[in-house]
């Protein structure tokens, strides 16, 4: 089910500059806020407007570019002001694993994925010019399955829409003045975003609700059992696309894939579509790519070498970090060696290099060195186009 980028081939790196994929871990998002609590992250930083305010909140930092790459450059950078606070605040630093560092690399997409704005004038007019308000506008039901919608259950989150979206009766249920349904109108993630705040505002009772996507390994059966994966194969499967999509892009897809024929399809309840939402969104990141040419000229420029390639070998030379370093993996390095790594920088006079997420992929291409493939997608993110 989980299909990674199989290898190609063995083969030299210096001066290459060969695109090279790496397989990554499944993030969990729930696993994830336990990561964020229990490693101190609350004390200092908030989500949302939730938590410490010593550090910036960490929701408002991730957009629809934010990678597993990006989250370790930013974790990087951050290291030393975050130990020294750390230290003279007396916290412990638990070890940080590299699923854990996944974990919660899932928390923090999943939180701003959940918050694509919407406008409810703009969702009001999807409403009605969709002929959603045929069926659904007023106080009164017009046949079994045609609920309006201040009778709904109250949508708190786009898993709830999108399960209603899912469960929705094909177009062939007839109405109660005898006419057939109108055909179920497309929709973009945009329109989903706009119905949702408006539909919010029609119930008027939303609730403060943190709904967080499911088990990704849970999900992966169901996508299974649900029949997903008996079309999503090959060329259509969902793993690792250079995209980065939300909870809406998939809600709306989910809904658009009911417009071309009626599909033989299973319900699926809350629980299920949480589970469904924690696959989707974490195959997202099943690999990243980095340019190991680069990050060999990397590894000379920011300094690395000076300690990580020296004759004393009481650091790891890169030898030793070959077949295991993805942006996780160097999350958690970092993390359980990063104040040592600061006071021998500090001996020899070297200042902590920066890092973009460009940087931080090419230098773990590098330094990860022999499980490589050629590709010639680039490591940018690009805006989702429809689901299949």
């Amino acid at each position: 089910m989980l299909r990674a980028a199989s290898l190609i081939g063995l083969f030299a790196l210096a001066g290459t500059g060969t695109c090279a994929t790496r397989k990554l871990l499944l993030g969990d998002a729930e696993r994830g806020r336990e990561v964020f609590e229990t490693h101190s992250c609350v004390t200092c930083h908030g989500v949302n407007g939730q938590g410490g305010r010593i550090g910036p909140d960490l929701a408002q930092m991730v957009d629809r570019g934010f990678t597993p790459y990006r989250f370790a450059a930013l974790l990087w950078n951050h290291a030393p002001a975050m130990f020294t606070k750390l230290d003279r605040m007396g916290i412990a630093r638990p070890e940080l694993t590299p699923q854990q560092a996944a974990d919660l690399f899932a928390y923090l997409f999943a939180l701003r994925s959940f918050e694509q704005p919407g406008n409810a004038r703009r969702g009001k007019r999807v409403f009605r010019s969709m002929n959603c308000a045929q069926c659904h506008a007023g106080n009164d039901s017009l046949g079994p399955g045609v609920a309006p919608v201040p009778t709904w259950p109250p949508l708190d989150h786009p898993f709830l829409l999108a399960l209603r979206m899912w469960n929705h009766p094909p177009t062939s249920l007839p109405r109660a003045s005898g006419q057939p349904a109108p055909p179920l109108p497309h929709l973009t993630a945009q329109d989903l975003a706009d119905l949702l705040v408006y539909l919010r505002s029609v119930q008027g009772r939303r609730r403060n609700v943190t709904l967080l996507p499911g088990s990704p390994a849970q999900g992966a059966q169901l996508f299974g059992t649900k029949g997903c994966s008996s079309c999503h194969y090959g060329s259509d499967a969902l793993e690792g696309r250079p995209t980065r999509y939300t909870l809406n892009d998939f809600a709306a897809a989910m809904w658009n894939h009911l417009r071309p024929t009626p599909l033989q399809r299973v319900p699926i309840n809350a629980a299920e579509m949480r589970l469904l939402a924690g696959y989707l969104l974490s195959i997202q990141f099943i690999a990243e790519r980095g340019d190991a040419g680069r990050g060999s000229l990397l590894f000379e420029k920011k300094r690395c070498v000076a300690c990580h390639e020296h004759p004393s070998g009481q650091t790891p030379g890169r030898s030793d970090m070959a077949g295991r370093m993805t942006s996780f993996d160097m999350a958690a390095a970092l993390w359980k060696h990063g104040p040592a790594m600061r006071e021998t920088m500090r001996r020899k006079n070297i200042p902590w290099p920066r890092l973009d997420g460009d940087d931080m992929a090419d230098l773990t291409a590098y330094l990860h060195g022999y499980e490589f493939k050629r590709r010639t997608l680039s490591a940018t993110p690009a805006a989702p186009p429809p689901i299949r």
